[in-house]
């Protein structure tokens, strides 16, 4: 797997010096580079990176800000941060980054960052049908871990104002980079059902249907403390029709 990265720092040294680590790795091309978080999305549109490593603390528009920016993007990139402090991390992963590298680098821990994206990337562009070859179940990054997510344990997915896909499960909560419409393909024999634009319902756990404004519904869900869960106009018909509402 070949990929395409874009270093993002304002301090010449340290970009040359985390692309001179980058150009001794197999399958890695500097595609291009930026010394300000504000010239990154020209940057993206011309060189179409398939990685960011980006620095936090920047002069004009730090990275945490230029982050929540990419995460706007209808494909972003995968997003490494690098950074001399610590206290960012939670924060990055937040906004959906596959690693966070401390200053100053090495090779083993920049080597680490790319495989970890190449392992993440490959995963991310199976077909749905080499997904459901696995069980139909979903893997989720969760603090440097892959997790396993089997259907049954699925109780919602939302998409939010950033594009970001959440999963609400009895494990926990996590970020995904599949969209509502992929999911909904992987899990179309599972009994899930779009019940609005934002929301992927597992209809094995709904246990009220309260009517609400203008004949739409509000579902109350097994094992979840998220309230206000819809069922929108457009979705109403087909939601009937599945529960056996008349």
């Amino acid at each position: 797997m070949n990929l395409k990265v874009l270093v993002v720092d304002d301090e010449l040294p340290a970009r040359e010096e985390l692309k001179c680590i980058l150009e001794e790795l197999d399958g890695i091309t500097v595609s291009g580079e930026c010394e300000d978080g504000e010239d990154v999305l020209a940057a993206i549109e011309k060189n179409l990176p398939d990685i960011v490593f980006l620095d936090i603390q920047m002069r004009s528009q730090d990275g945490l800000v230029t982050a929540e920016t990419l995460l706007n993007l209808d494909k972003p990139p995968h997003i490494v941060f690098c950074t001399g402090f610590s206290q960012y991390a939670a924060k990055a992963f937040e906004l959906n980054a596959v690693d966070y590298i401390l200053k100053p680098y090495s090779i083993e821990r920049v080597k680490k960052s790319v495989e970890k994206v190449k392992k993440f990337k490959g995963f991310m562009e199976q077909k749905v049908e080499r997904v459901e070859l696995h069980s139909g179940n979903i893997c989720v990054w969760s603090s440097e871990r892959i997790i396993v997510i089997h259907p049954e344990k699925i109780i919602f997915a939302r998409s939010d104002e950033k594009r970001q896909t959440l999963l609400y499960t009895e494990q926990g909560n996590y970020h995904t980079k599949f969209t509502l419409k992929e999911l909904n393909e992987m899990l179309r024999n599972r009994n899930f059902l779009r019940t609005h634009k934002s929301y992927l319902v597992n209809l094995d756990k709904v246990q009220e249907v309260i009517p609400w404004f203008n004949n739409t519904y509000i579902l109350v869900l097994e094992n979840c403390s998220e309230t206000n869960i819809p069922v929108a106009r457009h979705y109403l018909k087909q939601f009937n029709q599945i529960m056996g509402i008349s």
